[in-house]
């Protein structure tokens, strides 16, 4: 047996009225709370020709039967026999339904047409299915009156395209375009019957079949018209035909004018229920009026006009064809019902396109709705457009499972088509500092975003401004006058100078006893860009971890505290040192085959400690890279105690202003002010601590910007306080300076010869021996060299290099620096060193000093 109509045997809306709570009526549908969840505002809605409902807030969605299986806790099966048996209808007794008769006249009743004139005008005709459902045929004709496709308007409100019309849609009505031009303007409305009672009023309109069908290839047909009105209809569809619509407009570049109307303001849905209720005349009023008061649209900022889907959502994007979103989560528009299908329950929308400047990626920006508050992260586009890796948005509390999520993956999709525009295109970066353009992260890139992995948002968040420029100013003041926090404060601000000036990286190290305020003075200088205590490192993070922070901060400073905490791995130290002065990270390979993205960074590091961070075999290149400041930055503990406290309290001011100083101020005026500046500092230093002279007139220059920019100095007072600062670094350099470490190679091994001596001249020693001396020269086995070297932490290598090129160690014709001399009564390879030239080696240029009584000089 056939199933019962339900449409036929129930009356939805008393039905309904017995389940729900505060339902309200309107024309043919019911608003209400909703039972199936604590609903305080009517988010219930249903149809009540055709019983079906949707839960705007919860997404449930079906129709009676499906509602009542829910509220009973049923099979839709046991429900529709519930609802048959309470209707009085045995369905095992119940007879084939026979076909209803639906024919040109039953429509043109419906609609309140002539049905001589919808088959004359219109050219409808009555059919039948091969089954015997009846139908009516309408056809649609093209520009040249030929039929195109045909469509089939069943009893029940259904519709069917003909056999053979996907791909062929066009417009309702384009055979009347002659019209249209003739009349300058037409209306766009949804559907045949609106088309019709529209012509039948006397105005030219055009039928697009379907909410969302429009195609931008209509619109060719619609550039010879001077003025189109779009209608558009109360409710989601309505909305979705107008985006549609403006958007094909404005991309095919239309240039006539467009306006749009409702005749929801005249209390009806569409023209054909206007009519319907007022007739002829008086709904031909009406339209009149609706079209004089009709609002123009600009298609040119049709994104200003895109209605919120979601309350305080952080974008209101238009709803993808097929698709709706809101408060509710998401749903696709079920083709067959017309109804909504929940998908997903959360609200997930895309906000931004990105595209990195330095390789050219994209990423996809997603805001998602949880627990009351709208959250967002950056995802790679292969992420989120892909079913198998959406997923990971489960784990930020998004409903996304393995079974919705190509569901969800063709939402976005269809909403990123949608809103390509609204979207725009914005500019992203991994790190801080310049960027393109000359721009300035953070504070001086508002059209860049910051595209970091979540682990770094600390660290991102730490630039941020707390009290005031004034107070921060007025606390680095008091200590400005002792030079030592005047050099360290100076430093901070240098980071950003050394791409403009080509200067290499350098450390600034301060290192003395406890509670001299080194921690505190590295404070103040980290305080002028944000939060210290969240911006400082200590050497106890590994290598990895501070070439992540250095690649991140770029042309910020790098703060770093206690050094002591990196114990006495000095191996380990000193490639830290080596590798943040590089300003390059370690090359590392991909998951793909590939290699990962190479970190480099262009900074200042300041460092604290308690002892140096050099030993006296550590590589000359260390010392080389690092200017140590040895004392007390504050006058007092206290002072250094009050620092601590105010460099949080006032912070993240100073930095941004200087580099808005260093904009307006131009690359070409720094450069000239730095080269005026490493004069000074040249003739200052002399030849002492040369490696040190462009590091120091580095911060000297930018200790000069800062008493202009920040401390409202004059240029000249400016420049005498920065370099008296200059002098007493200097000063304290001079006294720090270290032999050059082959120098001290060298000194090491006459000290270990003459500490050994019995080992060069006893040959009556019993037990191993280790050479020889004759004629002030030492023969060396080089094996015993070699181990005495790495003991005292040389390289071997390196040494016999630097001795060989002094002519310490002799050479032989091979240009060896190993000789064979007769040793134990048989020939053995030997290094011969000179010991007065390891105890005096030549300079550079191949002088060796003289140690001798100032009589004796000749002349």
């Amino acid at each position: 047996m056939d199933k019962v109509n339900i449409d036929e045997l129930v009356n939805y809306k008393e039905e309904y009225t017995k389940f729900v709570q505060k339902p309200e009526f309107k024309h043919d549908r019911m608003v209400s709370l909703c039972p199936f969840h604590d609903d305080r505002k009517p988010s219930f809605s249903v149809d009540l020709k055709t019983g079906k409902f949707v839960c705007f807030a919860c997404g449930k969605a079906g129709n009676y039967v499906s509602f009542r299986a829910e509220l009973d806790g049923t099979s839709n099966a046991d429900a529709y026999k519930k609802i048959l048996r309470e209707h009085g209808v045995d369905e095992t007794k119940k007879e084939p339904a026979k076909p209803k008769s639906y024919t040109v006249e039953d429509y043109a009743a419906e609609k309140k047409l002539p049905a001589e004139w919808l088959h004359m005008v219109c050219s409808l005709e009555s059919k039948q299915e091969q089954d015997g459902t009846p139908y009516v045929k309408i056809p649609y004709f093209n520009i040249e009156s030929k039929v195109q496709v045909t469509r089939k308007r069943m009893g029940n409100h259904s519709f069917k395209w003909g056999y053979g019309s996907a791909g062929k849609m066009i417009p309702y009505g384009l055979w009347r375009k002659e019209g249209m031009e003739v009349a300058g303007y037409t209306i766009l409305v949804e559907g045949e019957s609106d088309s019709q009672t529209l012509w039948f009023l006397g105005y030219p309109a055009l039928g697009i079949p379907g909410a969302s069908t429009f195609k931008p290839e209509w619109v060719e047909d619609l550039k010879s018209i001077e003025t189109l009105y779009i209608h558009k209809e109360p409710d989601r569809g309505g909305q979705t035909f107008f985006e549609k619509v403006t958007e094909a407009l404005k991309n095919a570049g239309y240039k006539g004018e467009v306006k749009t109307f409702s005749c929801a303001d005249a209390g009806e849905k569409d023209p054909s229920a206007l009519y319907i209720k007022l007739g002829k005349d008086a709904a031909q009023d009406k339209l009149d009026e609706l079209l004089e008061n009709a609002k123009v649209v600009d298609l040119d900022h049709l994104a200003d006009d895109v209605p919120a889907a979601i309350e305080g959502a952080p974008k209101n994007l238009r709803q993808p064809p097929g698709w709706q979103y809101g408060e509710f989560g998401i749903s696709r528009i079920d083709e067959k019902t017309d109804q909504l299908v929940c998908v997903c329950r959360t609200p997930i929308i895309l906000t931004k396109r990105l595209k990195r400047t330095d390789t050219g990626e994209e990423k996809i920006e997603v805001a998602w709705k949880r627990d009351g508050e709208w959250h967002d992260a950056i995802f790679p586009r292969s992420m989120i457009f892909q079913s198998r890796s959406i997923t990971a948005l489960a784990d930020k509390g998004c409903t996304v499972t393995s079974e919705n999520a190509k569901q969800v993956v063709r939402f976005l999709g269809a909403l990123e088509q949608e809103n390509i525009d609204a979207l725009g295109l914005q500019e992203s970066t991994s790190t801080f500092g310049w960027q393109s353009r000359h721009r300035f992260l953070p504070g001086h890139a508002p059209d860049m975003v910051l595209d970091i992995e979540p682990s770094m948002t600390r660290w991102a968040t730490a630039y941020l401004k707390n009290g005031t420029l004034d107070a921060w100013r007025e606390t680095m003041t008091q200590h400005r006058n002792r030079y030592r926090f005047r050099f360290i404060l100076a430093s901070s601000f240098a980071a950003p100078l050394l791409a403009i000036i080509k200067q290499r990286i350098f450390f600034v190290y301060n290192w003395g006893g406890s509670r001299g305020g080194k921690t505190a003075a590295l404070k103040a200088a980290l305080s002028a860009w944000g939060d210290p205590e969240r911006l400082m490192a200590n050497f106890n993070a590994t290598q990895v971890a501070l070439e992540r922070m250095a690649g991140f901060y770029c042309d910020l400073p790098l703060g770093i505290d206690e050094r002591q905490l990196a114990g006495n791995k000095q191996e380990g130290l000193e490639k830290i040192v080596y590798m943040l002065a590089n300003g390059t990270g370690r090359s590392r390979g991909s998951k793909d085959g590939g290699l990962q993205e190479l970190r480099t960074w262009r900074s200042v590091i300041l460092a604290t400690g308690e002892e140096p961070i050099g030993k006296a075999n550590s590589q000359t290149g260390v010392s080389t890279r690092v200017l140590e400041v040895v004392g007390a930055p504050f006058e007092d503990e206290a002072s250094a105690s009050d620092m601590h406290q105010q460099a949080a309290l006032n912070c993240g001011w100073a930095g941004p202003e200087f580099i808005q100083y260093i904009l307006d101020y131009g690359d070409q005026a720094i450069i000239d002010e730095y080269a005026e500046v490493l004069a000074r500092i040249r003739d200052l230093m002399g030849t002492h601590n040369g490696s040190h002279t462009a590091a120091v007139a580095t911060v000297v220059l930018a200790d000069q910007m800062l008493s202009r920019c920040i401390f409202g100095e004059d240029a000249e007072t400016a420049r005498m306080e920065a370099q008296h600062m200059a002098v007493c670094i200097t000063a304290d350099l001079a006294e720090q300076e270290q032999p050059d470490v082959n120098e001290q190679a060298a000194q090491y091994i006459s000290d270990w010869i003459s500490t050994n001596n019995n080992y060069f001249t006893d040959t009556s020693t019993i037990g191993q021996r280790y050479g020889c001396i004759e004629d002030g020269t030492a023969f060396i086995l080089p094996t015993i060299l070699r181990e005495a070297l790495e003991k005292g932490g040389f390289s071997y290598r390196k040494t016999m290099n630097w001795l060989a090129e002094k002519q310490i160690v002799q050479i032989d014709p091979r240009g060896k620096y190993q000789i064979v001399k007769k040793f134990g009564g048989r020939p053995v390879r030997m290094i011969a060193a000179d010991l007065e030239l390891l105890q005096n080696p030549p300079d550079d240029e191949g002088f060796t000093e003289v140690l001798t009584d100032k009589d004796d000089i000749p002349f």
